[in-house]
Protein backbone atom coordinates (compact mmCIF):
# COMPACT_ATOMS: atom_id res chain seq x y z
CA UNK A 1 0.00 0.00 0.00
CA UNK A 2 2.83 2.60 1.11
CA UNK A 3 4.83 1.40 -2.24
CA UNK A 4 1.62 2.65 -4.46
CA UNK A 5 1.24 5.67 -2.64
CA UNK A 6 4.56 6.40 -3.14
CA UNK A 7 4.23 5.62 -6.97
CA UNK A 8 1.39 7.58 -7.14
CA UNK A 9 2.83 10.82 -5.69
CA UNK A 10 6.15 11.06 -8.17
CA UNK A 11 3.91 10.17 -10.76
CA UNK A 12 1.45 12.99 -9.40
CA UNK A 13 5.00 15.25 -9.01
CA UNK A 14 5.95 14.44 -12.48
CA UNK A 15 2.27 15.61 -13.93
CA UNK A 16 2.43 18.82 -12.01
CA UNK A 17 6.10 19.85 -13.06
CA UNK A 18 5.04 18.78 -16.42
CA UNK A 19 1.92 21.54 -16.44
CA UNK A 20 4.49 23.81 -15.04
CA UNK A 21 6.74 24.09 -17.18
CA UNK A 22 3.85 23.84 -20.28
CA UNK A 23 2.18 26.90 -18.18
CA UNK A 24 6.28 28.35 -18.57
CA UNK A 25 6.57 27.78 -21.82
CA UNK A 26 2.88 29.26 -22.88
CA UNK A 27 3.90 31.99 -21.42
CA UNK A 28 6.97 32.99 -23.04
CA UNK A 29 5.56 32.48 -26.19
CA UNK A 30 3.01 34.56 -25.37
CA UNK A 31 5.51 37.34 -24.53
CA UNK A 32 7.42 36.39 -27.34
CA UNK A 33 4.69 37.18 -29.35
CA UNK A 34 3.17 40.50 -27.54
CA UNK A 35 7.09 41.91 -28.54
CA UNK A 36 6.92 40.79 -31.90
CA UNK A 37 3.24 41.77 -32.50
CA UNK A 38 4.97 45.80 -30.73
CA UNK A 39 7.85 46.03 -32.75
CA UNK A 40 5.58 45.20 -35.96
CA UNK A 41 3.41 48.03 -35.44
CA UNK A 42 6.30 50.50 -34.62
CA UNK A 43 7.72 49.56 -37.93
CA UNK A 44 4.69 50.13 -39.58
CA UNK A 45 4.58 53.23 -38.14
CA UNK A 46 7.57 54.24 -39.33
CA UNK A 47 6.43 56.91 -42.30
CA UNK A 48 9.73 58.41 -43.54
CA UNK A 49 11.11 56.27 -46.23
CA UNK A 50 14.63 54.74 -45.54
CA UNK A 51 17.65 57.41 -45.99
CA UNK A 52 19.89 56.84 -49.10
CA UNK A 53 23.47 57.28 -49.71
CA UNK A 54 23.75 60.83 -50.76
CA UNK A 55 21.24 62.55 -49.17
CA UNK A 56 21.37 64.99 -46.38
CA UNK A 57 21.36 64.30 -43.13
CA UNK A 58 18.21 65.55 -40.86
CA UNK A 59 19.43 67.73 -37.88
CA UNK A 60 18.26 66.86 -35.06
CA UNK A 61 18.49 67.49 -31.02
CA UNK A 62 18.86 64.57 -28.20
CA UNK A 63 20.00 63.96 -24.63
CA UNK A 64 22.68 61.67 -23.94
CA UNK A 65 22.55 59.39 -20.76
CA UNK A 66 25.45 60.87 -19.05
CA UNK A 67 22.99 64.18 -19.78
CA UNK A 68 25.29 65.91 -22.09
CA UNK A 69 23.03 67.17 -25.16
CA UNK A 70 24.21 66.04 -29.42
CA UNK A 71 23.25 68.28 -31.73
CA UNK A 72 23.84 66.99 -35.31
CA UNK A 73 24.49 69.99 -37.12
CA UNK A 74 27.27 70.98 -34.77
CA UNK A 75 29.95 68.49 -35.90
CA UNK A 76 29.21 69.89 -39.89
CA UNK A 77 32.59 71.21 -40.60
CA UNK A 78 33.99 69.64 -37.97
CA UNK A 79 34.00 66.15 -38.03
CA UNK A 80 32.11 62.82 -39.44
CA UNK A 81 29.15 61.25 -37.44
CA UNK A 82 28.49 57.63 -37.25
CA UNK A 83 24.98 56.95 -35.95
CA UNK A 84 23.95 53.63 -34.87
CA UNK A 85 20.38 52.87 -33.80
CA UNK A 86 20.02 49.58 -31.65
CA UNK A 87 18.19 47.83 -29.13
CA UNK A 88 19.28 45.97 -25.99
CA UNK A 89 17.17 43.00 -27.17
CA UNK A 90 19.02 42.82 -30.51
CA UNK A 91 21.34 40.15 -30.84
CA UNK A 92 23.23 41.72 -33.53
CA UNK A 93 23.44 44.66 -31.91
CA UNK A 94 25.30 43.09 -28.87
CA UNK A 95 27.33 41.44 -31.73
CA UNK A 96 28.87 44.65 -32.47
CA UNK A 97 29.64 45.95 -29.51
CA UNK A 98 33.21 45.63 -29.50
CA UNK A 99 33.37 46.47 -33.01
CA UNK A 100 32.04 49.87 -31.60
CA UNK A 101 34.11 50.29 -28.71
CA UNK A 102 37.21 49.74 -31.24
CA UNK A 103 36.26 52.33 -33.83
CA UNK A 104 35.84 54.72 -30.42
CA UNK A 105 38.96 53.71 -29.83
CA UNK A 106 40.38 54.37 -32.90
CA UNK A 107 38.56 56.84 -34.72
CA UNK A 108 37.47 58.84 -31.57
CA UNK A 109 39.60 62.16 -32.98
CA UNK A 110 37.96 61.58 -36.34
CA UNK A 111 34.47 60.38 -36.11
CA UNK A 112 31.99 61.27 -33.44
CA UNK A 113 30.34 57.54 -32.78
CA UNK A 114 26.62 57.86 -31.08
CA UNK A 115 24.27 54.68 -30.65
CA UNK A 116 21.09 55.77 -30.44
CA UNK A 117 18.38 53.31 -28.63
CA UNK A 118 15.14 53.37 -30.55
CA UNK A 119 13.25 52.71 -27.46
CA UNK A 120 11.15 49.64 -28.80
CA UNK A 121 10.79 47.69 -26.27
CA UNK A 122 13.63 49.20 -23.96
CA UNK A 123 13.99 51.63 -21.19
CA UNK A 124 16.35 54.29 -19.97
CA UNK A 125 16.96 51.77 -16.97
CA UNK A 126 17.85 49.41 -19.46
CA UNK A 127 20.53 51.04 -21.51
CA UNK A 128 21.82 52.71 -18.63
CA UNK A 129 22.62 48.93 -16.90
CA UNK A 130 24.06 47.66 -21.18
CA UNK A 131 26.46 51.07 -20.70
CA UNK A 132 27.68 50.11 -17.18
CA UNK A 133 27.88 46.17 -18.03
CA UNK A 134 29.64 46.13 -21.29
CA UNK A 135 31.48 49.25 -20.63
CA UNK A 136 30.61 50.77 -22.99
CA UNK A 137 33.46 54.21 -24.15
CA UNK A 138 31.08 55.44 -26.51
CA UNK A 139 28.35 58.08 -26.40
CA UNK A 140 24.55 56.63 -25.79
CA UNK A 141 21.24 58.04 -26.35
CA UNK A 142 17.76 56.64 -25.91
CA UNK A 143 15.26 58.01 -28.87
CA UNK A 144 12.18 58.08 -25.93
CA UNK A 145 9.51 58.90 -28.58
CA UNK A 146 11.15 57.13 -31.21
CA UNK A 147 11.23 60.37 -33.46
CA UNK A 148 14.64 60.40 -34.79
CA UNK A 149 14.20 56.68 -35.74
CA UNK A 150 11.19 57.18 -37.42
CA UNK A 151 12.36 60.98 -39.45
CA UNK A 152 15.66 57.98 -40.28
CA UNK A 153 13.74 55.44 -41.90
CA UNK A 154 14.95 53.21 -39.47
CA UNK A 155 13.05 49.34 -40.15
CA UNK A 156 15.08 47.59 -37.54
CA UNK A 157 18.26 47.63 -35.77
CA UNK A 158 21.02 47.48 -35.76
CA UNK A 159 21.22 50.50 -38.52
CA UNK A 160 23.76 52.25 -38.87
CA UNK A 161 24.22 55.95 -41.16
CA UNK A 162 27.64 57.07 -41.36
CA UNK A 163 27.59 60.85 -41.91
CA UNK A 164 30.66 63.03 -43.45
CA UNK A 165 31.88 66.38 -42.31
CA UNK A 166 29.27 68.31 -44.98
CA UNK A 167 26.39 66.38 -43.50
CA UNK A 168 26.06 63.97 -46.04
CA UNK A 169 25.44 60.14 -45.59
CA UNK A 170 27.83 58.33 -47.14
CA UNK A 171 27.16 54.67 -45.78
CA UNK A 172 24.24 52.79 -44.42
CA UNK A 173 24.07 50.01 -42.41
CA UNK A 174 26.36 47.60 -41.20
CA UNK A 175 29.88 48.67 -39.46
CA UNK A 176 31.94 50.64 -41.91
CA UNK A 177 34.71 48.72 -42.81
CA UNK A 178 35.68 51.17 -45.62
CA UNK A 179 35.99 53.49 -42.56
CA UNK A 180 39.99 53.81 -42.18
CA UNK A 181 40.45 54.02 -46.18
CA UNK A 182 37.81 56.78 -46.18
CA UNK A 183 37.75 58.81 -42.96
CA UNK A 184 40.35 61.37 -44.80
CA UNK A 185 38.09 62.00 -47.41
CA UNK A 186 34.82 62.33 -45.24
CA UNK A 187 36.25 64.84 -43.14
CA UNK A 188 37.11 67.04 -46.05
CA UNK A 189 35.11 70.26 -45.69
CA UNK A 190 33.45 70.84 -49.27
CA UNK A 191 31.97 74.38 -49.95
CA UNK A 192 30.79 73.17 -53.87
CA UNK A 193 26.90 71.32 -54.25
CA UNK A 194 27.99 68.10 -52.84
CA UNK A 195 28.78 65.18 -55.68
CA UNK A 196 29.47 61.20 -54.97
CA UNK A 197 32.48 60.30 -54.66
CA UNK A 198 33.86 56.40 -54.75
CA UNK A 199 35.03 54.94 -51.94
CA UNK A 200 38.19 53.09 -51.55
CA UNK A 201 37.68 49.51 -52.52
CA UNK A 202 33.77 50.16 -54.01
CA UNK A 203 32.87 48.74 -57.40
CA UNK A 204 29.95 51.63 -58.33
CA UNK A 205 28.45 52.16 -62.28
CA UNK A 206 27.93 55.26 -64.00
CA UNK A 207 24.32 55.22 -62.33
CA UNK A 208 25.17 54.69 -58.43
CA UNK A 209 25.74 56.41 -55.93
CA UNK A 210 28.73 54.72 -52.91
Amino acid sequence: MRRDVSLFSILNFWIIRTLVSVRVSVRASVRALVMTLVFGLSIASVSAEPLKVGEIAPDFTINQIDNTSFKLSEFKGKQSVYLVFWNTWCGHCMKKVPQLMSIEREFGEQVKLLAINTSWSDSLAEISQFQIRFEANYAIAFDDDADITHRYGVMGTPTGFLIDINGVIRQVDGIPHTLAANIEQWNQVSDSEYKPVKLAGAVCDKDSVC
